[in-house]
């Protein structure tokens, strides 16, 4: 995981598949906080906690993250999912 002395710092650029993120388009900017959700030992609670927040308004999106939960083999279960590679 990362620097316990160290708090929040840029580590990662992501870029949205999907283009919003591209200059002027509506996510140009945006902050995004990233997990490994093969290693870092918070990442089960974080997304456990996510579905349930979001289970209202994203039913499909809450049970994904259930199913990738269960599946123990968090990166193969978003595959599982329905991901590409």
């Amino acid at each position: 995981m990362g620097d316990p002395e160290r708090g929040l710092y840029d580590k990662f650029v992501v870029t949205r598949t999907d283009g919003a993120s591209a200059p002027g388009g509506k996510h140009d900017g945006c902050a995004y906080f990233v997990l490994d959700i093969d290693h870092d030992e918070h990442a089960v609670a974080a997304l456990t906690a996510y579905a349930a927040s979001c289970e209202s308004e994203y039913p499909l999106l809450a049970a994904d993250l259930r199913k990738i939960v269960r599946n123990g083999k968090l990166a193969q279960g978003l595959y599982d999912a329905g991901w590409e590679r």
